[in-house]
């Protein structure tokens, strides 16, 4: 892989959040950026939430190895590995929160010229024993 490469991409993402039995679903089309800098890997957009944006950013660290980072109010680390939990910090408007995150399923697929790729996470929200909410995302980007 190059040094330094960035490409514009269509991101196409979707959410399936399940707390409490009720599950809601966030369906999204954004612009974004592959962005590779000393072979990491970067996935890039801002999320519009209710007139307010957030950045979000990918790190693909391989099959296996992916960090969501949310920016803002509500911003976040997340560290996703399979088969593995990770306890980080969850900024809320209310605090900051100590939560796990419990990976359950993992995929990430690039192809070869890197034009177009997906990403697959199932994970589980814990904050001490209590179970948050089961979350889905399925994110699917083309160039």
């Amino acid at each position: 892989m190059a040094q330094q490469f960035e490409q514009a991409v269509t991101v196409h993402l979707l959410t399936n959040i399940t707390q409490d039995d009720d599950t809601e679903q966030f369906d999204f089309d954004l612009p974004g950026r592959l962005v590779i800098v000393n072979d990491n890997i970067y996935l890039r957009y801002v999320e519009d939430d209710n007139g307010q944006s957030t950045p979000v950013t990918f790190k693909l660290n391989g099959e296996d190895d992916v960090v969501l980072t949310r920016s803002g109010e509500n911003g976040l680390k997340f560290h996703f590995l399979t088969g593995k939990a990770v306890t980080t910090q969850y900024r809320t408007p209310y605090g900051i929160m100590a939560v796990e995150v419990a990976t359950t399923d993992l995929s990430v697929r690039l192809s070869d010229d890197l034009s177009a790729g997906r990403i697959a996470i199932d994970y589980q929200l814990l904050a001490g024993e209590q179970l948050i909410g089961d979350y889905q995302i399925r994110l699917h980007f083309t160039a």
